[in-house]
């Protein structure tokens, strides 16, 4: 595969798309960008023939520049079609209806383009999927700006990127990244969503419930931006607001996750002060979860143990609403807490709770990016 491609001879045969991915390739350290030579017309005709339908046009356009593309080290694969690609397409699972996957993540996830030229995030092992892009074009920007975040001139990965764990980037640097990852494609729900859950981290709640509302705005199909932004807004005093995100996230959920998610209304009605609301819908939700008390009970258990005070309250909390004067409510209170440093607990901690026999949790965690070699060199096992 060759690294970079500019010059006269390389344009693409639409004309104008992807200056801005040339221009990537032209200035980026030598390696973080490697794509592979035009694909042959033959070798489009033969992908389509073996996925029995055309490609849409703009991933096609991008083959007919560029026969696929290695991004910052493997970290992400974009599919081509001819033997210079670094991933085959055919050999990506098509197993969403209406939708074509053409790239994969080093943690697993997949990149799919919808039928309305829309690019998705799925998630490993989960139905659960984002609005990662809002064209193929200004995904492929939008990934360019916001992996660049994370290196050098040279090319190498910058130190001192991730927490003391070294399990997460640092909030300062996620919200770096999904600023310019905004900048480059501005409908990209998934990247104002991580804009909306860096600001939390942060200590900067106001702001992060503007990102998740412009989130829950522009992915209105996936429940994650409302259930934080209800999260969110429950946080700055705004039940009112946190009901109704609650409530739209319900909507977009089915069976046990769709119980979960309205408990969390149900304990933003309390905070609202309407009880007959907070009636119904904890009775709905222990009507779609009959475990659900064992099940809260369990996970504020587990985050004591867990020495996690943050998702020790919020479980207690949603325990509270959901069954007042629960057996063992007091118990657990009154468990030490030994920690209450660190930052804040993501909400899938009160949803889900290890070793347990109850359905899975309704947001399952996503897969943590893996933090890409410093010698430069591939992380897949294949050598260049």
């Amino acid at each position: 595969m060759s690294g970079r491609r500019s010059g006269p001879g390389h344009t693409s045969a639409t004309g104008g798309f992807f200056d801005r991915f040339r221009t990537a390739i032209a200035r980026l350290p030598n390696g973080l960008i490697r794509t592979g030579p035009p694909a042959p017309s033959e070798a489009l005709a033969q992908a389509e023939a073996s996925l029995g339908r055309p490609l849409p046009e703009a991933y096609a356009s991008f083959l007919r520049s560029f026969d696929g593309a290695d991004l910052f080290h493997e970290n992400i694969l974009v599919a081509g079609v001819g033997p210079g690609a670094p991933r085959q397409l055919v050999e990506l699972p098509q197993t969403f209806p209406n939708e074509l996957v053409f790239g994969e993540a080093l943690s697993g996830e997949l990149f799919a383009l919808d039928e309305r030229g829309r690019v998705l995030r799925r998630d490993v092992g989960a139905d659960e999927r984002a609005l990662a892009g809002s064209s193929f074009e200004r995904w492929l920007d939008a990934t360019v700006a916001r992996e660049q975040v994370l290196y050098g001139p040279d090319g190498e990965y910058l130190p001192d990127l991730t927490d003391p764990s070294g399990t997460e980037l640092l909030p300062q640097v996620a919200l770096r990244q999904a600023e310019r990852a905004l900048r480059a494609d501005p409908g990209a729900a998934d990247a104002e969503h991580a804009r909306g859950s860096a600001l939390l981290r942060l200590g900067r709640p106001e702001t992060a419930v503007e990102a998740f509302r412009r989130a829950a705005e522009l992915d209105v199909e996936s429940p994650w931006p409302a259930f934080d932004l209800g999260r969110a807004a429950l946080t700055v005093g705004q039940p009112e607001e946190a009901l109704a995100a609650f409530r739209r996230a319900a909507e977009l959920e089915t069976g046990v996750g769709r119980a979960r998610l309205l408990a969390w209304a149900a304990r933003a009605a309390a905070a609202a002060h309407d009880g007959t609301a907070a009636a119904t819908l904890r009775e709905e939700a222990k009507r779609g979860d009959p475990e659900l008390v064992d099940h809260l009970r369990r996970a504020a258990r587990a985050a004591v143990e867990d020495e996690d005070p943050e998702a020790t309250a919020e479980a207690t909390a949603l325990l509270e609403v959901i069954e007042p004067g629960a057996a063992g409510l007091g118990a657990i209170r009154r468990l030490p807490v030994l920690r209450s440093d660190g930052p804040p607990s993501r909400p899938e901690r009160v949803l889900s709770e290890p070793a347990s026999p109850s359905p899975p949790p309704a947001r399952p965690p996503r897969p943590s990016r893996e933090e890409p070699p410093r010698s430069g060199g591939s992380k897949r096992g294949r050598r260049r």
